[in-house]
């Protein structure tokens, strides 16, 4: 599936400190950040448009409302970084580290995930249209209560996620290792996967499977 990529400018200005943009004016736009750290931020309705981030360190933040188009995360440390009620378009995360991230209630559309460590994140009561996560791993996380519309988890770990009160239908999990989900039942209907996850999404419907051998030795 082919989603939109983030229309970056061919000279971007760099910058060695996001919270002084912030200040100097919430609406940062074509700015580049790399090898810096951004500590203990709280901003609210902050604009990201056209901004690329590289090796950033992200400590203690908390962007609620946040407004983010054609922005690039690549090879960044964002675990444990709090987004709540806000807009990412045309947005990649390309080899982050984004264990523990919160993106909640909020809308993603043509966002990528691309080999990200994402263990633990919370990504529940969201939006995701035209959203792609490739070869990433989101371990022990949530996607409770989302709309998901033309997305794509491709070759991902989501072992003991939840699901919950999500709609599956049309998702391809086939790809994807899902040991351990945890999932509505009548939220299944639709969901493509192989058969051996089939045989394990049986047990969540309380169904026991008898093999014809175990029944031959019961006769014998």
């Amino acid at each position: 599936m082919k989603i939109e990529q983030p229309k970056i400018g061919s000279l971007l200005d760099k910058a060695t400190d996001l919270e002084s943009c912030i200040h100097e004016d919430p609406y940062v736009q074509g700015k580049l950040f790399e090898d810096i750290m951004v500590s203990s931020l709280d901003v609210e309705c902050l604009h990201l448009d056209g901004c690329v981030f590289k090796n950033v360190f992200f400590e203690d933040c908390h962007f609620p409302l946040v407004d983010m188009v054609d922005v690039v995360f690549e090879n960044c440390e964002i675990s444990n970084l709090h987004f709540e009620e806000g807009a990412i378009h045309r947005t990649q995360f390309l080899h982050c580290r984004i264990t523990g991230i919160e993106i909640l209630d909020s809308t993603l559309k043509n966002v990528y995930f691309k080999e990200c460590k994402g263990n633990y994140a919370n990504l529940s009561g969201n939006k995701f249209k035209q959203t792609v996560f490739e070869n990433s791993d989101f371990t022990s996380s949530s996607f409770v209560q989302c709309e998901f519309y033309k997305t794509i988890f491709d070759r991902c770990r989501l072992n003991e996620s939840e699901f919950y009160n999500t709609a599956l239908s049309g998702m391809d999990l086939a790809s994807s290792d899902i040991e351990g989900i945890g999932v509505t039942q009548d939220k299944l209907n639709g969901v493509i996967v192989s058969e051996q996850q089939a045989l394990e999404l049986v047990k969540l419907l309380g169904i026991t499977i008898k093999s014809e051998l175990a029944e031959d030795d019961e006769r014998g």
